[in-house]
């Protein structure tokens, strides 16, 4: 896979966590005392300290409904899309609809606050592409929050996109045989959108920004380049139950309790390996499976930033395979398991950096294998996940795992629990 189509996925996302973290450092949120009673100082107030269902019990919900259009230019990562197909077309265009409903917490409540008066909810998404490709259509979760308010009316807002999306047209040996950037029917779909918002009524908002999106398997099948298109957002949200924050008095944050905390993470998931087949990339035969583990210590510094050290083990039965060439008769390469399972196990260390807002954070790490056998394993790694918090301590987590800034690694699916 091209080194520089990992990199675009990976600093892609890590570009939204930078923005979403600076954001929050240091910033003054406002609340408002004649509709919240605010914790006082003796009360600790901190990151984790409140469970989805209590979020929700403060102050009234609010409801979005949004249309929003993307029309967009594919970024040519790969031969592909710069003519390599049976058309020697080059794929310049795209072009997404999208519907979503999302809900939020009044504008008047403290939590709302905080959190910029953040929004989640879920989405169906609408794709067209040229016909090789297919016309696939997504369905995802979201989240958005104010970056920054710049008049009464008008805001910088960011929002991100997760889900999968169904209905590609892969790659298949026989009939679409060119086609390295789409391996599978199915993949994860990622977007990030940094847009301009405009306050027209108390019930309706016009949109306006960009939008940049990632589809791509995760490495579960080869081949795995990616697709990369970067467009412009158009989009009209109505609400109800809006209400006008700007119509009562205003008060300071209640006090933050700094404190440590520990997330406990088991994982698992699946992954293919490739192989240089006379130069041309082919995936080995079956699939290898991936456990792993993280316990990560974090010190909640504020409302919005944590951070603090993982120890990470992974178990991956893909590492340090040979590669045993086809015999006569024999359609597939063979693979040839190494003899000792600990060439396949590592213990590594990482500095690990969370973006906190309610329901979801955003946890992004750099470290290194240290108790390690020589081979594959033997390497930095990267890690960028989402954590949807279930209950108070209870908590989903997607993630994708890289190594040596480059190089994909496994997707890491599994649960953990916030101490």
């Amino acid at each position: 896979m091209p080194l520089k189509v990992n990199l675009v996925r990976f600093y892609f996302l890590l570009l939204l966590f930078v923005v979403l973290s600076s954001r929050g450092i240091g910033a003054t949120c406002l609340t408002l005392d004649s509709v919240i009673r605010c914790p006082s100082d003796s009360v600790p107030f901190t990151a984790g300290s409140l469970s989805p269902v209590a979020i929700l019990r403060d102050g009234g919900l609010g409801h979005r409904f949004e249309l929003d259009v993307v029309p967009a230019a594919i970024l040519h990562t790969n031969q592909y899309l710069r003519g390599g197909n049976i058309e020697g077309r080059t794929m310049n265009h795209a072009f997404s609809f999208r519907a979503k409903y999302a809900f939020q917490l009044s504008e008047t409540s403290l939590i709302a606050h905080i959190y910029r008066d953040s929004y989640q909810g879920v989405g169906i998404a609408f794709h067209d592409f040229n016909w090789q490709l297919g016309h696939p259509w997504s369905v995802f979760v979201f989240q958005g929050a104010r970056i920054k308010r710049l008049s009464r009316v008008l805001s910088l807002n960011y929002e991100w996109n997760l889900g999968l999306t169904f209905g590609w047209h892969p790659f298949d040996k026989v009939n679409n045989a060119d086609n390295r950037v789409i391996g599978s029917r199915v993949t994860a779909y990622i977007d990030a959108d940094f847009y301009l918002r405009w306050r027209i009524s108390r019930t309706l908002d016009f949109n306006a920004g960009v939008s940049m999106i990632h589809f791509s398997n995760g490495n579960t099948t080869i081949p795995n380049a990616g697709l990369n298109v970067l467009g412009a957002r158009a989009s009209f949200a109505y609400y109800i139950h809006r209400q006008d924050a700007d119509r009562f008095p205003i008060s300071a944050l209640p006090k933050f309790q700094r404190k440590w905390g520990v997330d406990l993470l088991a994982y698992g998931a699946y992954r293919s390996l490739g192989y240089n087949n006379n130069g041309v990339p082919e995936a080995l035969p079956g699939k290898f499976g991936v456990a792993g583990f993280c316990v990560n210590p974090l010190y909640h510094a504020n409302y919005w930033l944590s951070f603090g050290p993982s120890v990470d083990g992974v178990y991956d039965r893909s590492a340090n395979v040979e590669y045993a060439p086809a015999r006569d008769g024999d359609e597939e390469p063979g693979v040839v398991q190494p003899v000792s399972a600990w060439r396949q196990m590592a213990l590594g260390l990482s500095a690990r950096a969370e973006f906190r807002m309610p329901f979801f954070c955003i946890n992004v790490g750099v470290g290194r294998n240290l108790l390690v056998e020589s081979g594959d394993l033997k390497a930095w790694y990267q890690l960028l996940a989402l954590k949807l918090d279930l209950t108070r301590h209870l908590f989903l987590h997607i993630g994708y795992s890289l190594h040596d800034f480059r190089y994909p690694n496994h997707l890491m699916l599994g649960a953990g629990w916030h101490f």
